[in-house]
């Protein structure tokens, strides 16, 4: 199968992966709301990835921010809910969205190589993330005989822990049967970092639904995101037993939303 084609496009300084779901959205296919990354990411390891076969699972996309899809018998096509700014830390450090101690301050990637400039580790110039996190994991994770660079790893060793902390609530709110970590910086450091994500999210989680859960890595790639956008309109088609979709008036914004984007702004 051939691999799917992935869009870019500049955010400020980064650059974002598209999650493709704009595409179809013209199209009239998809409501709006509904293409958040985190659930396209879902939508594809639900079904051709490593979610298949599970009733219960929480998908989590791990890119320049962190982002989660919940899968239940009750919504089975996901819903993406906004688990980077879930508070860990009370009085920490300041989150893009302008609130305070949020996980994706601590885990995302950009606060990632962020945390590692402050500790005076030295991110290649004029690069980006995806590059810059390679080279942090190049010194902090050397080949065998070679000594790891102490800050880098320290910095990696402390995401690892915001993340199995992050993933403990997951667990002890929705017991899942499995969790699977996705999204491209979430590819990139798994290899090295999974191991002790698991432990984290065991000892922060309660003991009955932590012993029930698994915690692998997603399994479609970095282009899953893509993937999943592509099968949105045919998930939406089948939920609606086959039938087009009626047009209704738009709601306004959840509340929680609104505020999270004025907060952003100031």
């Amino acid at each position: 199968m051939p691999r799917a084609s992935l869009w870019l496009f500049p955010v400020g300084r980064r650059t974002e992966r598209l999650s493709g779901v704009q595409l179809v959205h013209e199209r009239g296919e998809v409501p709006r709301g509904t293409g958040d990354g985190a659930r396209t990411l879902g939508q594809a390891e639900m079904w051709f990835g490593g979610g298949r076969g599970a009733r219960n699972a929480v998908v989590v996309l791990f890119g320049s921010g962190v982002g989660a899809c919940i899968v239940t018998p009750e919504v089975e096509h996901g819903r993406a809910v906004e688990w980077g700014h879930l508070t860990v830390r009370v009085r920490g450090r300041r989150c893009r969205c302008g609130a305070l101690g949020c996980l994706e301050a601590y885990a995302g990637a950009e606060s990632l190589l962020e945390r590692w400039r402050e500790a005076g580790g030295q991110p290649p110039e004029g690069t980006d993330e995806e590059t810059a996190l390679t080279a942090m994991l190049a010194i902090g994770y050397p080949q065998a005989g070679a000594e790891p660079d102490p800050v880098a790893l320290a910095v990696l060793e402390e995401t690892a822990e915001y993340l199995g902390a992050g993933l403990s609530d997951l667990i002890n709110l929705f017991q899942p049967e499995r969790i699977l970590i996705g999204g491209w910086a979430g590819l990139q450091l798994g290899p090295h970092i999974l191991p002790a994500v698991r432990r984290h999210a065991v000892s922060y989680a309660l003991r009955h639904p932590a012993e029930k859960v698994t915690v692998e890595l997603g399994r479609l790639g970095p282009d899953a995101v893509t993937v999943g956008a592509a099968i949105l309109p045919l998930a939406d088609f089948f939920a609606r037993g086959g039938r087009r979709r009626e047009p209704t008036p738009e709601e306004p914004a959840p509340a929680w939303r609104a505020a999270l984007e004025e907060r952003a702004l100031h």
